[in-house]
């Protein structure tokens, strides 16, 4: 198994995403247009009041989720931004919605190299900040509810200013050849499927920690074990690394 195989650890998830955004609509059809003018970055996290939002996006018993997948494989849609259901303006009240990052990185460095490159365009998303767009991450799970304030409506904010907002920093980034940005509000749309998948990704993702990172790599005291023998390519992965050590 080479080293593109190995990396391609969340290929099965993607095209799974990929299918079910599928049964909404075809991906030209949810392809939008770049925007005309750039929405304003206000450089650092900002706070949207309650009584300065319009709505929230996974607040109050909604989903709000988020998730960056990668891979080597030429899977991916055609670069760009994409909506699977209402843009913000064509909100008014909270509901569930998913921000999906999916990449393909040229596959030609060895797995430690990708695996440094998935961090690097992870921590994109922290330095992401639209104005009137506020995005309450959490590292340590795929939740990512987002404020949309009522001033940011009436200047026409829409989820294509956002989009391209993370898309054109992604594409700085050496290696990456695509990406989709995706947002999901569709109401059909299983969103709790897709945060079993986001969480499985995340799992990986930490095991590649782990196996990059960690000095032990006693395989019996690992909490992160069952992921590594459930995942082709993790294993080898990690005794390869182990083998270096």
């Amino acid at each position: 198994m080479d080293c593109d195989e190995r990396m391609n650890l969340f290929d099965e998830m993607i095209e799974n995403i990929l299918r079910q955004l599928n049964r909404i609509a075809a991906a030209e059809q949810a392809r939008l247009n770049k925007p005309s003018r750039a929405w304003k970055d206000v450089g650092e996290h900002h706070m949207i009041l309650g009584r300065e939002m319009a709505y929230e996006l996974g607040g109050q018993n909604t989903l709000g989720l988020s998730g960056c997948l990668y891979t080597t494989e030429s899977i991916l849609f055609p670069q760009g931004v994409y909506l699977y259901g209402s843009d913000l303006a064509q909100m008014t009240e909270n509901q569930s919605y998913a921000r999906i990052v999916l990449v393909q990185l040229e596959g030609k460095n060895d797995e430690e190299a990708l695996y440094r490159k998935f961090r690097e365009i992870d921590y994109v998303r922290y330095h992401i900040h639209p104005e009137g767009y506020m995005a309450r991450i959490s590292p340590v799970s795929q939740r990512e509810p987002v404020r949309v304030s009522k001033k940011a409506l009436k200047k026409g904010i829409s989820f294509c200013d956002v989009g391209q907002m993370y898309l054109e920093q992604y594409l700085r980034i050496a290696q990456v050849k695509n990406v989709n940005v995706i947002f999901v509000t569709h109401r059909e749309f299983d969103y709790w499927v897709l945060e079993k998948l986001l969480g499985r990704a995340e799992q990986i993702t930490q095991s590649l920690n782990h196996i990059f990172t960690s000095l032990n790599m006693d395989c019996n005291t690992c909490n992160l074990k069952a992921v590594c023998d459930e995942v082709e390519g993790l294993r080898e992965l990690h005794f390869g690394q182990k083998n270096k050590e």
